[in-house]
């Protein structure tokens, strides 16, 4: 082969594929010396306007279905992908994965909490002997609500500060690697610790209310 001219730097890409790294050959000499007769074959068109961009691809399916002499029966045995097509599917699969990501939070959440809960309830049955002395000498409801409520907070941002580590080390791992490209957010670090405190509010509440309502008495003569 003989390289007989150059084309002009586009910067446009066809699928994965840039422009600007292609070799154009003509198709009888590559079908017969490099790819073969059952090559797959892709045409890439460009519409001169993009609100054509329908009204060309019928019109390419219209001279397909005549070049293949296909009946009006029969299904096309080609594909045609337009850009708006393939980003319409790209977000479409980012909305799909972001709700299954959101759907797994949530679980995880929620099963979170729960643990949550029957610590702090365990924790307040082994203390009520410690919470009928602090009223004794004047400790208020507010004050055994705030105390039980911050230890619960404070056992939720725990876990949250585990999950932070070991999600940012999962994302030092892979963010050079060719698979996938991640990257430490500031945004994701707040968040994480937002719903860490936001569950431990949550489901540290009721044990806490639980453990700020019992009365001197009983809780001093507990064993």
């Amino acid at each position: 082969m003989r390289v007989i001219g150059t084309v002009k730097e586009t910067g446009r890409s066809m699928g994965r594929s840039s422009l600007d790294d292609a070799v154009f050959l003509p198709n009888t000499f590559a079908e017969k010396s490099i790819l073969g007769s059952k090559a797959f074959l892709m045409i890439f068109t460009l519409a001169d306007d993009v609100e054509n961009i329908e009204i060309a691809s019928k019109e390419i399916v219209s001279v397909l279905r005549n070049e293949h002499k296909l009946r009006d029966s029969q299904d096309d045995d080609f594909r045609i992908m337009d850009a708006g097509a393939m980003v319409g599917a790209a977000q479409d699969a980012a909305a799909l994965m972001s709700l299954l990501l959101t759907a797994i939070a949530a679980i995880t959440l929620l099963v979170s909490g729960i643990g949550i809960m029957n610590v702090m309830f365990v924790t307040v049955a082994e203390r009520t002997k410690e919470i009928g002395i602090a009223k004794a000498i004047g400790g208020k409801q507010g004050d055994i609500l705030s105390q039980f409520l911050l230890e619960s907070v404070i056992l939720s941002m725990m876990g949250g500060v585990i999950g932070l580590i070991i999600g940012n080390s999962i994302i030092f791992i892979f963010r050079n690697t060719e698979l996938i490209s991640l990257a430490p957010s500031l945004m994701g670090i707040i968040i994480g610790f937002g719903f860490s405190a936001l569950v431990g509010i949550t489901f540290g509440f009721y044990p806490a209310l639980k453990a700020s309502r019992l009365d001197p008495v009983d809780a001093l003569r507990s064993e």
